[in-house]
């Protein structure tokens, strides 16, 4: 069994999925099949048969976006990367040799330091000594207090995934809030009309959990509210993903106003940005899967215009106390 504080990371969970469920019953039982059940046939009937396609198309895809998220572990760092104290405790090998896996060799501090670029602010390699065992971090890599272990490419922790959103499920998160905007669209369109009619015959204001009308118009309104929400944050979400900025990145390198001569050492191009999360080819990117989708978590390329060395090492400076 988990503990109480495990069990109750869930309830975020939960509420997304009720509220999702409520407005989908909502939308096809009292909107989409009514209107089909109306409609004549031709152009008016097909176009009925169409939106409840596409929308049950478009839903089908997050969902199965947003369960690859919560479930897909975001990426760990394998043991080959721990921090030993006896350099005997070290094996002979590289990172595209034995010490890459988590069942290969281990990688000696000589070898971590030449597959890294980022630095502390003494120039020394990253090692992060809240994990245990303390392990070596790789680029991009970050501790997340929630899960209590280093997460390779680490964006943040999302409450309502109850996962940490990482390299290995960034691509299922993007996609997940991307298509619930979407949806949100698609409703508020489809319903307006439907929505104003109930406005305009409405007599008195009622709140009969059984009627209908009822039904839209707080569907409705939570749905208005949804979709500013989700095309808000799926908009910042697209622009990180254009721009190869996680979540942190963003906010510890760049913010709302980037300091004077700021680059973004990982920015390869827009083109090849995206490709970095959703994959080589433009065909599956709308699918909830990985199967072009290059890179190991460990090591990324970087910026031909970033300079300070042969991998282009960057310190970082050294926080306030």
């Amino acid at each position: 069994m988990c503990a109480p504080a495990e069990c109750g990371r869930w309830i975020p969970v939960l509420f997304v999925l009720g509220l999702i469920g409520w407005c989908y019953g909502v939308f096809m039982a009292d909107v989409l099949l009514p209107g089909l059940a109306a409609s004549s046939a031709g152009a008016q009937r097909e176009l009925a048969v169409g939106l409840i396609v596409g929308f049950n198309a478009i839903f089908a895809l997050a969902m199965l976006s947003f369960l690859r998220a919560v479930f897909t572990d975001p990426g760990r760092i394998p043991d080959s990367w721990i921090v030993y104290e006896d350099p005997r405790q070290y094996a002979a090998g590289d990172l595209e040799g034995g010490g890459g896996g988590e069942s290969g060799g281990l990688l000696a501090p000589t070898k971590v330091a030449q597959s890294t670029s980022e630095r502390k602010h003494d120039g020394n390699v990253r090692i992060c000594k809240k994990s245990k065992p303390n392990v070596y971090k790789p680029d991009r890599a970050h501790y997340c207090k929630v899960i209590s272990r280093c997460v390779l490419k680490m964006d943040h922790f999302c409450p309502w995934l109850n996962n940490c959103i990482g390299f290995y499920n960034h691509k299922y998160f993007v996609l997940f809030i991307v298509y619930m905007a979407a949806e949100c669209i698609f409703i508020l369109v489809v319903t307006t009309p439907v929505f104003m009619m109930i406005i305009n015959n409405m007599e008195e204001v009622t709140l009969d959990l059984h009627d209908a009308e009822f039904h839209i118009s707080l569907t409705y309104m939570m749905v208005c509210l949804l979709a500013l929400g989700l095309c808000a944050f799926s908009g910042f979400h697209l622009y990180l993903l254009a721009g190869n900025y996680t979540t942190i990145e963003f906010l510890e390198k760049r913010g709302c106003q980037p300091p004077p001569g700021h680059v973004n050492r990982y920015d390869l191009g827009t083109w090849r940005n995206v490709c970095a999360v959703l994959g080589d080819n433009p065909l599956v990117w709308p699918l909830p899967v990985r199967w072009t989708c290059r890179g190991d978590g460990l090591s990324f390329p970087l910026n031909p215009a970033v300079t300070g060395g042969d991998r282009g090492i960057v310190q970082y400076a050294k926080k306030p106390m």
